[in-house]
């Protein structure tokens, strides 16, 4: 194992170069009729905003690729009214992207409270929203309307941050080798496109500190790194033909959405793709959590996927 270079180098960001993952990280395109998920339906929440036109032109180019109905509701941030005034404008939106892309939107019955919103949801369904930036210090917190929608929803939600609607060209996936890591990864490859996918899984360290007084690792570290990025391959393999084009990473660190952050691209048209545990959802809300750091701090896009714990998930893991 390489030893850690405190002078120059975070700990929490050691590159386990002496546990190599054979067969990962060359490009391939993205054919449709190879993607690890069908994606039948996407629903986007919009508005009249600019912010929300860009959220609906990136649901068209995701529709227009996978086949999706399509579907736009009218949707302001949570416990706001959406005036009757705002539906033709809306629909006159929907038919102008409609022509665009060359296929037809919906425009849904806009629904008066979030138990509506779920229940109109289809399994398999992605949903899309605009970044609705909070204001004040609660809401800061809380992470604004989408972090609160990514918290409650039960399929996967994908906020648009970046003003453009290109085709991703780099997407990073950060996985919990114990919370569907495998779900998570076609998930990613899916909305991707035909961008390369980084898997970074982070191996969480209780007391990283050590090193950075010259110590060189943890008793067993060594063969912690081991045993993860040989997990971490077979979560890879799981993809089948797409499994040529995801890059696998670990890293360790005492911050999981540090590490993310730390490694978001640093160009645009790019895709942080994340989980959030459908596990005792109000210590969430309490203690925060990845989803909402990342969501809160981040200038690019994050697709959101609900994930549920393995059954060994209270076992010792990264």
């Amino acid at each position: 194992m390489h030893a850690v270079d405190n002078a120059g180098r975070r700990f929490s960001a050691l590159d386990p170069a002496p546990c190599p993952i054979e067969g990962a990280g060359t490009s391939a395109s993205a054919s449709p009729a190879l993607l690890p998920l069908a994606l039948p339906f996407i629903t986007v929440l919009g508005d009249l905003s600019d912010a929300s036109d860009t959220a609906l032109r990136r649901a068209a180019g995701l529709a227009a690729a996978h086949g999706a109905r399509l579907r736009l509701l009218a949707f302001g941030a949570l416990g706001d009214a959406v005036s009757a005034e705002q539906l033709p404008r809306l629909r006159w939106k929907a038919r102008r992207i409609a022509r665009l892309y060359q296929l037809p939107i919906e425009v849904g019955d806009t629904p008066a409270r979030l138990s509506e919103l779920r229940a109109a949801l289809r399994p398999g369904e992605l949903v899309v929203t605009h970044q609705r930036r909070a204001s004040g210090l609660l809401a800061a917190w809380r992470g604004g309307a989408a972090a609160a929608l990514a918290g409650r929803l039960p399929v996967p939600l994908l906020v648009v941050n970046e003003a453009g609607w290109r085709p991703y060209r780099q997407v990073l996936a950060a996985v919990d080798l114990l919370t569907q890591p495998e779900c998570l990864a076609r998930w990613a490859c899916t909305v991707a496109g035909e961008a390369e996918v980084e898997l970074l899984h982070v191996l969480r360290q209780a007391r990283p500190g050590k090193a950075r007084f010259g110590h060189v690792a943890q008793p067993g570290l060594e063969m912690d790194l081991r045993r993860h990025a040989a997990a971490l391959q077979r979560v890879v393999q799981s993809l089948g033909p797409q499994a040529t084009r995801v890059k696998p990473t670990l890293a360790l660190g005492d911050d999981v959405a540090a590490e993310i952050l730390l490694r978001q691209p640093d160009t645009g048209d790019a895709l942080i793709v994340i989980g959030r545990s459908t596990e005792a959802p109000w210590l969430d809300v309490l203690l925060g959590s990845v989803a909402r750091s990342v969501l809160r701090a981040t200038p690019h896009d994050v697709l959101v996927v609900p994930l549920s714990p393995g059954p060994g998930h209270n076992a010792s893991a990264g």
